[in-house]
């Protein structure tokens, strides 16, 4: 059996390195969840431009990115879309400190078209659902736990109306392609969908953490992750619908 569970380890650990994208030896890599892409994708390349540096991001479910860090990835800080993936690695011995909370984001109905969702289109028989992974995606877990709280998410899985998606933007895309007719997302990532409307869910928003990884941190890793706990990455990160922690 032990032997079984290494020979898998090392093909997850090779299968990492074919998905991860070409990077130097010496890489500096940030592993976010994918509700945080879209802000990411601004934020990293802005700090590189002012600090010379060379901050690279990877992108996917919460629960994925902590697996890949206990399996060796090299990524040097771990942005995750809960507390439970980031003390995950904590306590896999992975975080160099407690990981800490750095901003909120709301989940919202999303679906295609010119006016927003009502809430009662989830109870509405024949319509599909799509809710990131549970098991893996933060946000999918929130948007099943806000599914039961409602009375809805039983009918839904039941009668065969719900599409679960790798991670936040893969549910999100599914959706707007036609695979769903609704989807339960974060904010961040219906504000980078075109052709749809968004109507904010009455549950409190998650809080993200995150921590940096023993072994693989660099010196501009953490002068990155100061940045994102500080007021001078409030703009950036409010542009994609990220609300401050309290401080």
């Amino acid at each position: 059996m032990k032997t079984i569970l290494k020979q898998f380890r090392v093909l997850l650990f090779f299968s990492l390195l074919v998905m991860l994208p070409s990077l130097p030896a010496r890489a500096e890599i940030v592993a976010a969840a994918a509700s945080l892409q879209p802000a990411m994708q601004k934020a990293i390349p802005q700090f590189n431009r002012e600090h010379g540096a060379d901050l690279q991001g990877v992108y996917g479910a919460s629960g994925n990115l902590a697996r890949q860090i206990e399996n060796g990835a090299p990524f040097g800080l771990f942005l995750s879309a809960d507390e439970k993936w980031a003390r995950y690695v904590r306590e896999k011995g992975f975080l160099d400190c407690d990981p800490l909370p750095f901003v909120k984001m709301p989940l919202v109905l999303w679906r295609m078209g010119s006016e927003a969702p009502s809430i009662e289109l989830l109870g509405s028989e024949g319509l599909k659902i799509a809710i990131a992974n549970p098991e893996t995606a933060p946000f999918g877990r929130m948007a099943k736990e806000y599914l039961q709280e409602k009375g809805f998410f039983d009918k839904i899985e039941k009668s065969g109306r719900l599409i679960l998606g790798g991670d936040v933007l893969k549910t999100a895309l599914a959706a707007q392609s036609g695979g769903a007719d609704l989807a339960v997302i974060p904010l961040s990532v219906a504000l980078r969908l075109e052709g749809g409307r968004w109507t904010e869910l009455d549950t409190p928003p998650q809080v993200l953490f995150g921590g940096l990884v023993k072994g693989k941190k660099t010196v501009q890793l953490e002068a990155f992750w100061t940045f994102l706990r500080s007021p001078e990455a409030e703009p950036v990160m409010k542009e994609f619908g990220f609300i401050p922690v309290d401080r």
